[in-house]
């Protein structure tokens, strides 16, 4: 730091130069939030009831079920193709198509091209492992007991019918532009295979809170999943006896901004400190960014301050109703 003695001479000097119309003394830019590209697609693509309006986007199906993907009518003129690693795909009535999901779970990319433009919507097609849910068990992979019964009769609390089969080769992939799937891992093992569950709403909600804090002028890459799916068996080892808490659903995160890779909430306030005010900050961001398909915030919104384990962090999920707590 400069004796404010120097600091006083300094301004001086910077306010004499810039009357000479020599160099001026200028503050330092924020960072340039024009610089993020949000991944947002040139057309949108829709995958059964899922609209995918990212270029790249995880999307799930189970095994040998038969899925409708079409381009939507507004879409840019030109024409389109679907491209994919199997030939699993009916391409004789583009741009609208059949995708046939193989029997295997697995990840199985399509993208689909613009010819005129070359712009391209990666479906990150995840066919999932069924569950019948008789067993507390996938392929060993522990999962513990769902409830039978959907809370208050809805459907956004029936147990999965499947899940994504998490494996060394596939871990890293991304689910949306700035997400990756190992991001929403449970974190009761680090082995593989294991099973998650991560939901397209949830990610486009990520994507468009994420652009939100880089136009606030906070240069982030990512948001940090401190917490996505998690089992039922781990939500109750980690004392949560939430029996329909979202993470089990695959449609809630605990996230935070960490551009320096601290693994700690930044200084979003500019005070100097990490405090329980920087996790609001971000709440604010959240509440103020419609669910996808609605008109304002539809779901679970709550601020946490800092532990000796962790910082502050927001808990948002997308429950469909309006809950704060």
């Amino acid at each position: 730091m400069w004796p404010s003695w120097q600091n006083g001479v300094l301004r001086l000097f910077g306010g004499l130069l810039l009357m000479l119309g020599g160099l001026s003394v200028a503050s330092a830019a924020p960072p340039d939030s024009a610089a993020f590209d949000a991944g947002r697609a040139a057309f949108p693509v829709h995958f059964g009831d899922t609209e995918v309006t990212h270029r790249i986007m995880a999307v799930t199906t189970m095994p040998d079920t038969t899925v409708r993907i079409k381009v939507s009518p507004d879409a840019l003129p030109g024409r389109y193709r679907i491209d994919a690693p199997t030939p699993v795909v009916d391409r004789r009535s583009g741009p609208s198509w059949r995708f046939t999901a193989p029997s295997a779970p697995g990840l199985y990319p399509l993208v689909v091209t613009n010819t005129a433009s070359g712009a391209t919507v990666q479906l990150q097609v995840f066919v999932l492992a069924p569950w019948d849910h008789e067993g507390r068990r996938l392929n060993g992979y522990r999962l513990g007991r769902y409830e039978r019964t959907p809370r208050n009769g809805r459907a956004v609390y029936e147990p999965p019918a499947g899940f994504v089969e998490v494996t060394a080769g596939n871990k890293d992939a991304r689910v949306s532009p700035h997400f990756r799937l190992d991001q929403f891992l449970c974190k009761q093992t680090e082995a593989t295979p294991q099973y998650a569950l991560v939901r397209p709403r949830l990610l486009r909600h990520l994507e468009q809170v994420l652009a939100a804090v880089n136009a606030q002028g906070h240069a982030v890459p990512t948001l940090h999943v401190m917490s996505g799916y998690r089992t039922p068996y781990y939500n109750r080892k980690i004392g949560n006896t939430t029996e329909y808490s979202r993470h089990l659903y695959g449609d809630a995160a605990d996230v935070y901004v960490d551009a320096d890779g601290d693994r700690w909430m930044d200084d979003l306030t500019g005070d100097g400190r990490t405090t329980r005010a920087d996790a609001r900050y971000l709440a604010d961001i959240v509440r103020d960014l419609p669910t996808p398909g609605d008109d304002q915030f539809r779901g679970g919104l709550s601020v946490y301050g800092a532990t000796a384990q962790h910082g502050p962090f927001v808990h948002l999920d997308l429950r469909g109703r309006r809950v704060r707590w």
